[in-house]
């Protein structure tokens, strides 16, 4: 592995005090951690590297995407990818990994069934480094390596805005949701939600409804299915009308309850700005608020909404400071101002 060996180059006699030791390991580390931050800053090209293999990187959720990368620069080929073991992965990277024991022969078998799974559907894996991926996704803590990707991939590098709020909302916030996500999309302003029932759905109504903008559905299952299932014709609509269906899982890949907070750091990201529609005290979408926030995104409430009996979560937000929308349009000069700055 060719960082491995400017390591070692850089450290080639033995010998060592204690004190001496821990001198060397932070020197690796410095190492490693600029490797890191050239990755970053530079986005090498993935265009050469094998699709099996990157969808059998996809598969290591434990390593950052700049980890990941940086692995990828020095593993060419699957004889290459079956060679690694958690053992190589901690000492080219110098950390330990708090993973489970890796069977890379079964993640390579995984990743050649996703590239037919994918072909079945007519879907993509949009890497990290790719310039089909989501600019303001990338700037995020912890972004995914990968997105396999439903639908027409245009959406995904358009201005956007995230609408969230509760699974059961009030008769007023399904109708401010349509209408605000209408007006939005009537902009030419991407509607990302997350296809849940109740608000998350009638976001994706809106901008179907509006026809002017495509609107994306971020998964919290593998891209061969739709969760829930009753927003399966709601899915085809949203493929029809020219938006995408988005996750970072792979094929089979089961539905737990932690992956729900996990999509919504997706959500946060796709975004300059978080719209929470109506959102009770402890509702998920305040998971999603939060995470805009921790990453300089905006959050904002729906104005017709505030008060409402489903709504203390969104009301407070209001009282931290959040801008109180009433209409589409007042998102639009935010939206665009920030995406063009990119």
């Amino acid at each position: 592995m060719k960082a491995e060996n400017e390591i070692r180059c850089a450290y080639p006699h033995g010998g060592f005090s204690q004190m001496t030791l821990g001198k060397q390991h932070k020197g690796i580390g410095k190492l490693i951690q600029l490797e890191l931050d050239r990755i970053s800053a530079i986005q090498p090209s993935m265009e050469k590297t094998p699709l099996a293999l990157r969808l059998a990187f996809q598969r290591l959720h434990f390593l950052s995407w700049q980890e990941r990368v940086l692995l990828l620069e020095n593993i060419h080929d699957m004889e290459d990818f079956l060679a690694l073991g958690l053992a190589e992965i901690e000492s080219f990277l110098y950390r330990s990994m708090h993973a489970r024991p890796l069977d890379m022969g079964k993640i390579w078998e995984q990743a050649e069934r996703d590239i037919n799974i994918l072909d079945r559907l007519g879907a993509r894996f949009v890497c990290v480094v790719d310039k089909d991926y989501p600019p303001l996704l990338r700037e995020i803590h912890r972004a995914p390596f990968g997105l396999f990707v439903r639908g027409d991939t245009k959406a995904l590098n358009q201005a956007s805005v995230t609408m969230v709020g509760t699974r059961s909302p009030t008769s007023r916030g399904l109708y401010t949701a349509q209408l605000l996500a209408k007006e939005t999309a009537d902009e030419g302003i991407v509607i990302v939600s997350g296809i849940a029932r109740g608000i998350d759905a009638a976001s994706h109504r809106g901008a179907i409804q509006s026809g002017a903008a495509a609107t994306i559905a971020v998964l919290p299952c593998g891209p061969e299915r739709v969760y829930p299932s009753s927003n399966a014709a709601l899915a085809a609509k949203i493929l029809d009308c020219g938006g995408c269906l988005v996750t970072e899982y792979p094929p089979g890949v089961s539905l737990d309850r932690y992956r729900f907070p996990e999509r919504n750091r997706i959500l946060a990201g796709f975004s300059k700005l978080t719209l929470v529609v109506e959102a009770p005290e402890k509702s998920g979408a305040l998971i999603t608020a939060e995470i805009a926030l921790s990453e300089g995104r905006d959050v904002a409430v729906a104005a017709s909404c505030l008060g409402s009996s489903r709504n203390s979560g969104a009301d407070a937000l209001k009282e931290d400071g959040a801008l109180a929308i009433k209409a589409g349009a007042e998102l639009v000069p935010m939206i665009r101002c920030e995406y063009n700055g990119i």
